[in-house]
Parts: structure tokens; C-alpha cells; sequence
């Protein structure tokens, strides 16, 4: 079971704390379900989450302990060190030598890209992975956030052209398809 650490998203787009809020109410959902890397992180976190049930059931009922102030942070730390990384994205590289680099480096990258257009924050950025037989990341998906007045359709032609750009010159991929979320408008 693979998570992006850095967003707390598992391969298929679910966020783990969203799977931990379901698995709390008692319903997954029907993605959940049906998805292989949600039943690994729910058989994961389910143990956590009956513990901490029975924790609040026992001694906080009776009023005989406190919660640290700190525990859903050191609950979500043990969820993340028990799954492991993303795999990492092969680069391009001449014969005999593999050179990979982790998704979070190059969403840092291509998330720094998004930001340099003039008007936009860019927020989340996820590599898509590449088809089977494919070494390389082929899509991104990128959440920006728009100043006021920006105008979405030429701001997202310039973010596609900007992370185009890095992720081809900085490392050496070509990126497919781009899909831009516009998720939020801050002030000028």
C-alpha cells in the first residue's frame, strides 16, 4: 500500500484521513470497497482506529485520562511509517544507468513551475502513473488557487506551458496530459 506522504493520498486519489473519518462512521463507501489500495489502508488503520475507540470508551469516559495534545499527529505518523513510500519515477537516462527520483521531489519541482506564473499559488500536484510498459510519469494533476481577476482559461494555458516546461528541462520527462483544478481565488 503506497501513499504520498506529502498529501496523505493513496495511488487511486483517496485521502487516508478521509478513509479513517469513513471507517469511523462505519462506511467506507462504495470506492473504498472496491479499491485495493483503500482495503490495504483500511486493514491498516483499522486496528488504530478500534484501539483509540476503546481508549476514549474506557479511560476518558471516566474521566481519568487526557488525551495528549498531540495524539491524532502521532496516530497519523504511525499510519504513514507503516505504509510505504510512492514508487519512485524513473527518469530518462542513457543505457545502463537508472536514474529515479521520488514523487514528492518532482512535485516540488513542477509545483514551483505553477507557482512562477504571475496571478497563481499552486497548491497539490500529483504524477499520474504511466501505462503499463511505461517507466515514466505520463499526467499531473495540479490544484492552483487564482488571484482575483486572473483569467482562469489563460492562467491555466500558462501553468500548462510553465510545468511542460520544468518537467521536460529539469527532468527530462514529457509530460502527457496536465489537468489544472482551479480550487480557490485569494486576494489581490
Amino acid at each position: 500500500m503506497a501513499v504520498n506522504g506529502t498529501s496523505g493520498r493513496l495511488p487511486c486519489g483517496h485521502h487516508v484521513g478521509r478513509l479513517w473519518d469513513d471507517l469511523a462512521r462505519g462506511d467506507p463507501g462504495g470506492h473504498a470497497r472496491a479499491c485495493e489500495h483503500c482495503q490495504a489502508a483500511l486493514a491498516a488503520i483499522g486496528p488504530l482506529l478500534t484501539a483509540t475507540g476503546e481508549l476514549a470508551a474506557g479511560e476518558l469516559a471516566t474521566g481519568r485520562a487526557r488525551p495528549p495534545d498531540d495524539l491524532v499527529g502521532r496516530v497519523m505518523a504511525v499510519i504513514r511509517a507503516r505504509i510505504p513510500p510512492a514508487p519512485p519515477i524513473a527518469l530518462p537516462s542513457p543505457a545502463g544507468v537508472r536514474l529515479q527520483i521520488s514523487e514528492h521531489a518532482a512535485a516540488v519541482i513542477l509545483r514551483a513551475a505553477g507557482d512562477s506564473v504571475e496571478g497563481v499559488h499552486a497548491r497539490s500536484c500529483r504524477l499520474t502513473p504511466a501505462a503499463p510498459g511505461r517507466s515514466a510519469a505520463t499526467g499531473l494533476k495540479l490544484t492552483i488557487s487564482l488571484r482575483y481577476g486572473v483569467p482562469a482559461l489563460a492562467a491555466a494555458r500558462a501553468v500548462r506551458a510553465a510545468v511542460r516546461t520544468a518537467a521536460r528541462g529539469q527532468l527530462g520527462l514529457t509530460l502527457g496530459r496536465i489537468d489544472i483544478e482551479v480550487a480557490d481565488v485569494h486576494p489581490a
